[in-house]
This record gives structure tokens, C-alpha cells and sequence, in this order.
């Protein structure tokens, strides 16, 4: 790992500890600290009312929750976003219709999602699959169109051509937009977890969250959001560095 992205880690867990410090400061000093609690307090009641293994359970189950819309999402957007790419005529067929569901909300599709899936764990995880569809569609799309001629003109000089030309220039060369639409659909597929964990759930963080609430747990309620957070924050570093892994033999990351 290079000395600049250690410096870059650095100050993302430096500035962390001073956005925690500040909150926890006007918390214990401000006049609402009973509604907005300083995290050390939500931290303690949280454990208090929840074992560490119940934790950790809900953490699994949204984190394999996520995984399965993400996974379903990215891998959906890009394969469109190849074929609407490679093939024009394609592209011309289906651009109007996502552009006309990209701006749908996926909370939107919430009623659609429990009619069509039931209140089981397709229907939570069609929705995440859905905050992570769009982003990695269109990110993708917008690599593949935006390929310089040059470079692919330089590649049919040197006989390169068919689904070669799509494997060894294009799709190379549209990796970091594809990248982008993978870090920003992983970000939005924690976005909607709360809400797709409304379907019925019984366990889950965003499930821990709407029950805290029920029950006026604040302390409950702002551990969840931190938790969130958090695994927000470790797993989109994790993806950005397998993706930085992989790009980086084709682009200088």
C-alpha cells in the first residue's frame, strides 16, 4: 500500500474520531441530550438492551442482504450496460425506458416489491437490488459510449475486432466509470436497507432500528444508525480496494 493511500486512510479515521469527539461534546453540553444522545451513551445502552451476539446477527443478516441485491444489481447494470453499449440498435431500445424508472425511488417499489415477491427475503432484497441497479447501469453505460475513438481505432489497425475489441480495449478502458457506479451503488444499497427491512423483518439493522423506535430507544436507535455507518464505512473500503486492485492494471490509482 502506497504512503499516500495510508495518509489518505489516516485522515478519513482522523477526521471520523473528530466528527465523534464534537458530537459527543455538544451532546453532553447541549439542552437535547436526552433526545440526541452523544454516541458513548447510545453505545452503552444499546449493549445493555442487546447481547453482542444478537448484534452481530443482525449485522450478518443485512450484510447478506446487501450482498445479494448488490451482487444481483451490479452484475444486471453492467451486462445491460455492455449490450446497450456494444450493440447501438439495442442501446436505442432500451435507453428511454431506464431513463424513465431510473428516477422511481426504490422505496416506491416497496408495495410492488411484497405483491410480487411476499414478505420473505426476496422482496428485501429486490429492493436493495434496486438502489444498486441504477447507479452501476448507468455509470457503466456512460464508460462504455465514452471509449476514445482513437484508442478504439488504434486497435482495429492492429487487427483487433469483434468481441475481441469489446474485451481487450473497451471494457478496459471503461473501468473506472464502472468502478464509480460500483462504489456508488454499494453506498445506496446501504441507503435503502432500513426501508427494505420495513417488509416483515425480524432481524437486520435497519429492523433494530425501527424496533428501538417503537419502544422510544433512542440510545437503541442512534447505535443502529452509527452501526450502519460503520459497516458502511469498513465494507466500501474493502470494495474500493479490490476494486483499486483490479483497475490498477489498466489505470494509475
Amino acid at each position: 500500500m502506497s504512503g499516500a493511500r495510508l495518509r489518505e486512510i489516516a485522515l478519513g479515521v482522523a477526521g471520523t474520531i473528530a466528527f465523534l469527539a464534537v458530537w459527543e461534546i455538544a451532546a453532553r453540553t447541549g439542552p437535547a441530550s436526552a433526545l440526541f444522545p452523544p454516541p458513548t451513551r447510545a453505545v452503552a445502552e444499546a449493549l445493555a438492551k442487546l447481547p453482542p451476539a444478537t448484534i452481530a446477527d443482525h449485522v450478518v443478516v443485512s450484510l447478506g442482504r446487501i450482498a445479494a441485491g448488490f451482487a444481483a444489481g451490479a452484475a444486471l447494470g453492467i451486462a445491460i450496460a455492455i449490450a446497450a453499449g456494444w450493440y447501438r440498435t439495442f442501446g436505442n431500445l432500451v435507453r428511454p425506458v431506464i431513463e424513465f424508472l431510473r428516477p422511481i425511488p426504490p422505496l416506491a417499489w416497496i408495495p410492488m416489491a411484497i405483491v410480487w415477491f411476499g414478505l420473505g427475503e426476496a422482496s428485501k432484497v429486490f429492493v436493495i437490488f434496486l438502489g444498486a441497479f441504477f447507479p452501476v447501469l448507468t455509470n457503466a453505460y456512460r464508460g462504455i459510449t465514452g471509449v476514445d475513438p482513437t484508442l478504439v481505432r488504434a486497435a482495429q489497425t492492429m487487427d483487433v475486432s469483434g468481441l475481441a475489441l469489446l474485451w481487450r480495449v473497451m471494457l478496459p478502458a471503461a473501468l473506472p466509470d464502472i468502478a464509480v457506479g460500483l462504489r456508488v451503488g454499494w453506498g445506496l444499497s446501504f441507503g435503502v436497507l432500513v426501508a427494505a427491512e420495513l417488509i416483515a423483518a425480524d432481524r437486520g439493522m435497519g429492523f433494530m432500528i425501527m424496533n428501538a423506535r417503537q419502544t422510544a430507544e433512542v440510545g437503541v436507535i442512534i447505535f443502529g444508525i452509527l452501526l450502519i455507518g460503520l459497516a458502511t464505512l469498513a465494507t466500501d473500503w474493502v470494495l474500493g480496494f479490490a476494486i483499486r486492485r483490479s483497475v490498477g492494471r489498466w489505470h494509475p490509482v
